[in-house]
């Protein structure tokens, strides 16, 4: 419950970390506009297609009021994974910016970091790291979808909402993991055993991210703030 609660603090002390540090703005300004490219093709995906995705989704037994309510209720299960969407699009392409940044400010914390990879390296780590988390996630969410289908179809929304808090948290504090070479395996170790620092982080980059502007503007500074938070953690547990 404690490192949870400190979570909360860490995207905002990631914003906080830029404002007095000039030299980092080029990689905020940077990654920035590229997650905004693409959150800009993403919702225009959204407009174009959400009616006649919502429309096949959509049971065709359920009553008139039932399929009106199940459109909005998708409608924004759909707008929510777009979003996501376009956050991992966006951390793809920016991924040798947010790596170059997690670097730098972990190095800036004392860390003694291995050699810095070039960027083929950083590339292809990307597109296989993002695309099989993504797999991953929209595997598990498709399966909770089939909630629609039994009498717990309520219970959707809350596991849907979850799961993206979840791996919000997995994703950008695996930043710091990666940074330090710890293999992947051992990633997955080192995020159940700080489950509550992980969903700590994770709740508030899903409110912020339900902000599409400012969660665009905001979510590359908050990778500071995944650095901040592991550099804390483990010096917490190495002095323990």
């Amino acid at each position: 419950m404690t490192e949870l609660l400190a979570a909360l603090t860490y995207p905002f002390r990631g914003v906080a970390y830029f404002i007095g540090r000039p030299k980092l703005w080029k990689f905020a300004l940077a990654a920035a506009a590229i997650h905004l490219v693409a959150f800009v093709a993403f919702v225009a995906l959204y407009l174009h297609y959400r009616g006649s995705i919502v429309d096949w989704i959509t049971p065709v037994r359920f009553p008139h009021w039932l399929q009106t309510t199940a459109h909005w209720i998708l409608s924004i299960l759909f707008f929510v994974a777009v979003l996501f969407a376009a956050f991992l699009a966006g951390n793809l392409l920016s991924v040798p910016i947010l790596d170059a940044l997690t670097e730098r400010v972990l190095r800036d914390l004392g860390e003694k970091l291995p050699a810095r990879r070039g960027l083929r390296h950083a590339l292809l780590r990307s597109l296989v790291n993002q695309t099989l988390k993504l797999l991953i996630f929209g595997a598990i969410q498709a399966a909770v979808l089939l909630l629609y289908l039994t009498p717990f179809a309520f219970l959707h929304p809350p596991i849907s909402a979850f799961l993206g808090v979840l791996f919000l948290g997995f994703d950008y504090l695996d930043y710091p993991l990666d940074a330090r070479g710890v293999p992947v395996p051992a990633r997955f170790g080192w995020l159940f055993r700080h489950a509550g620092a992980t969903l700590g982080y994770g709740f508030v980059l899903f409110l912020i991210l339900l902000i599409p502007l400012l969660g665009t503007l905001l979510l590359p500074l908050t990778v500071a703030g995944a650095a901040l938070l592991a550099h804390r953690l483990d010096s917490r547990a190495n002095s323990g």
